[in-house]
């Protein structure tokens, strides 16, 4: 009998022996009712990718995982006739860039980093209910919306034109998104839907002033020939700035708290969203 070979035997239910494949390492086959058992479904007797790296085998629609080891990644392939650990492949599941997060092509809800080309990927997994986004790099609500953490009426921060809102129930929150019209972004102060191009800064005198459409900028406003003239600048990425006082401020940590300075301090507003006056 080669040792590469495991059995499954099915009896009262199903039991499983797995047997230790001596020249490749330990290739484990267990049963696992959830959450892969809702795989095998519709697919009672298939080979199924779950993620990247974990092969499901469904047996008269009990799932069986298998763990691919390091250099192997769960591929579907019709040679096979359906999902295989495989060297090397796909290619979506390897580090193919340098310093990247990549989703899992079989699993919205998992991602893995990679350091280097080539480098061996490093798996993560978002909450429940949470998707993960190349885009942002972060865990999303599978609607693209933050998640609930206290409840009341909230801007989306990439797409201000949405709000939400979230209500606490006893056995978590429920979230309901909403829309301004054409134009309109989402003051949370307010309340209320607006036009943040009324909120564009015009220099009044001298000093450093805040931009009230993007908490990172601020303007410089100086009189050149009895004229007022006005820059705006940033500071640095992952900094916010600061009022000390009027026409005084510094950059200083940006910790992602709500400042009551900003009406869209949250809220991602293109440059070219206003017209120019």
């Amino acid at each position: 009998m080669r040792s590469n070979t495991f059995f499954v035997v099915l009896a009262l239910g199903v039991a499983l022996v797995a047997a230790k494949e001596a020249s490749r390492g330990e290739r484990s086959v267990t049963a696992d009712n959830h959450p892969y058992s809702k795989l095998c479904e519709k697919q009672p007797d298939k080979f199924i990718c779950a993620n990247c790296k974990t092969l499901v085998q469904c047996v008269k629609g009990q799932a069986f995982t298998r763990h691919c080891i390091e250099d192997h990644f769960c591929s579907d392939r019709p040679q096979f006739g359906g999902g295989v650990c495989y060297p090397d492949e796909p290619a979506e599941c390897t580090c193919v860039s340098a310093n990247t997060f990549r989703v899992d092509p079989y699993d919205p809800q998992r991602f893995f980093s990679c350091k280097d080309v080539g480098s061996v990927p490093e798996n993560y997994k978002c909450p429940d209910g949470m998707v993960f986004d190349e885009g942002s790099a972060q865990c999303q609500t599978a609607s693209g919306l933050p998640p609930c953490v206290v409840a009341g009426t909230f801007a989306n921060p990439s797409n201000c034109n949405e709000y939400y809102s979230c209500i606490s129930l006893r056995s978590g929150w429920l979230q309901k998104s909403f829309m301004c019209t054409t134009g309109m972004m989402y003051n949370e102060q307010k309340d209320a839907c607006e036009d943040p191009c009324m909120y564009q800064f015009v220099c009044q005198q001298e000093g450093r002033y805040p931009d009230l459409l993007d908490k990172q900028n601020y303007f410089e406003c100086y009189m050149i020939g009895g004229v007022l003239r006005q820059m705006r600048y940033s500071c640095p990425e992952s900094y916010r700035w600061d009022i000390v006082s009027p026409g005084v401020g510094k950059c200083v940590e940006d910790h992602g708290d709500k400042d009551d300075n900003y009406a869209f301090g949250q809220c991602d507003i293109p440059d070219d969203f206003c017209p120019v006056s």
